[in-house]
């Protein structure tokens, strides 16, 4: 059996957000380090305060904290904010971190659920990191 587990943390705790979360809760191999978003009382932050979940309402604050997590979901559909993570990233030389983008998101939702189709994104603008 393998000991091997996936440091997580989620920025943007509503309609992507929230069933994502839910779905990689079910997991004992995920650690979900913390979860932002700009309304500390949307679903998901609501979820992630009763799970025991370091939450921030500010995202660049979840980044900082959680130093070289191994995945960022990054949900929020702020594309200022995609360049910004990017740029500290850079700066503080993290090369261990993988930015999830909103699509591959949706992706694992559908899968989750078990949808004949994927999952409609609430950011259509939201082109990634570029």
């Amino acid at each position: 059996m393998s000991n091997e587990s996936l440091s997580i943390a989620l920025i943007g705790a509503g309609r992507t957000g929230t069933p994502l979360l839910k779905d990689l809760m079910q997991y004992s191999y995920i650690r979900i380090l913390g979860v932002a978003d700009i309304d500390a009382e949307s679903p998901g932050m609501r979820l992630a305060k009763d799970q025991g979940i370091a939450c921030y309402t500010q995202p660049m604050q979840l980044v900082k904290a959680v130093g070289e997590v191994d995945i960022l979901v990054e949900v929020s559909g702020d594309r200022q904010l995609k360049s910004e993570i990017k740029a500290y990233y850079e700066e503080t030389n993290n090369r261990k971190t993988l930015i999830m983008h909103d699509l591959i998101a949706r992706l694992l939702i559908s899968l989750c659920d078990r949808s004949p189709h994927l999952v409609p994104s609430f950011h259509p603008d939201d082109e990634g990191i570029g």
